[in-house]
């Protein structure tokens, strides 16, 4: 769903461990001239990868069971998974020929579960957090993060979408057959 990673320039972990030695009180001066003719006198490039990780619902559930975070974890799950896929298999099944009395039980059905789905917050919530990483490449720390959404962010984003249109065109083509009936 959202990937998260940070990562230090080497070069700017000798200037903070040098101004760390620098400004120690008990640090001698001939010591502090020798760290700077031994480090200037170094050749360094690259970074450092300090953090790294990617996070699925599931994942995130998961981790926050083994945590001991139990009632979060199956809020997280029901709201965001359960839910939204019970929805789905009741938009599905309004396409099943059905009499318009199951029709209308299964979109009220459908209606009332929407009031209980958190995908589309949890899409909110993902996009803020990847805003978020991502402004923090401009924030001038010693870490840059980078943040990238994955193929699960989109199919998430899909499904928001699919399941509002598909909604209010099997409500709006319910009520026309319920009215003409």
């Amino acid at each position: 769903m959202l990937s998260v990673s940070g990562s230090v320039e080497k070069i700017e972990l000798v200037d903070v461990g040098r101004d760390l030695i620098r400004q120690s009180p008990n640090t001698p001066n001939f010591l502090n001239n020798l760290i700077d003719l031994i480090v200037d006198a170094l050749e360094i490039s690259g970074s450092i990868n300090v953090f790294d990780k990617t996070r699925s619902i599931i994942g995130t559930a998961s981790e926050l069971y083994k945590n001991n975070h139990v009632p979060v974890a199956v809020l997280i799950v029901v709201f965001s998974v359960v839910v939204p896929l019970v929805k789905a298999l009741i938009l599905m099944a309004l396409l099943l020929p059905f009499n318009s009395r199951i029709r209308l039980a299964l979109m009220w059905f459908s209606n009332n579960a929407s009031k209980w789905s958190m995908v589309d917050v949890f899409v909110i919530a993902i996009f803020v957090a990847f805003l978020a990483g991502n402004g923090m490449q401009d924030s001038g720390g010693l870490v840059q993060f980078t943040a990238e959404l994955g193929q699960g962010f989109w199919y998430f984003l899909g499904y928001c979408l699919v399941a509002i249109v598909g909604t209010q065109v099997l409500n709006a083509s319910i009520q026309d057959k319920h009215n003409h009936a």
